[in-house]
C-alpha cells in the first residue's frame, strides 16, 4: 500500500474557497480507478505554519500512485490546486496511516 499525503495553503483561504477545494478532491473518488482511498482534513488551528487542508489517499502499489498523477479526473483538480496555492508539501511513503 502506497499512502499520498500533501498539505497546501491556498492563496485564498476563506472558508468558502477552502470548502470549493474540498469539493473538489473528493470529487475524484469513483472516478480514478487506482484511488483505494480519500481523505481531506480540513485545518481547525490557525498558526503562521498552518496549512489549510491535508489530503491524504491510498493507492495497491507505486504504479496505482503514477496512474493517479496522470489521471485526467486529477490533473483537473491537481491544475486548479496549483493555480491557487501559495504553498504545498508532499510525501509519499509505503504503508497507510493508522
Amino acid at each position: 500500500m502506497i499512502t499520498h499525503v500533501i498539505t497546501l495553503k491556498m492563496k485564498d483561504g476563506s472558508p468558502e474557497h477552502i470548502a470549493h477545494c474540498k469539493a473538489l478532491l473528493e470529487g475524484m473518488v469513483g472516478k480514478v480507478d487506482s484511488l483505494r482511498s480519500l481523505v481531506v482534513g480540513v485545518n481547525v488551528v490557525d498558526t503562521p505554519n498552518s496549512h489549510d487542508f491535508v489530503l491524504i489517499t491510498t493507492f495497491d502499489d507505486l504504479d496505482g500512485l503514477d496512474a493517479y498523477q496522470h489521471d485526467p479526473a486529477h490533473l483537473e483538480v491537481a491544475n486548479y490546486l496549483r493555480a491557487n496555492r501559495d504553498a504545498s508539501a508532499v510525501v509519499d511513503f509505503e504503508g497507510t496511516i493508522t
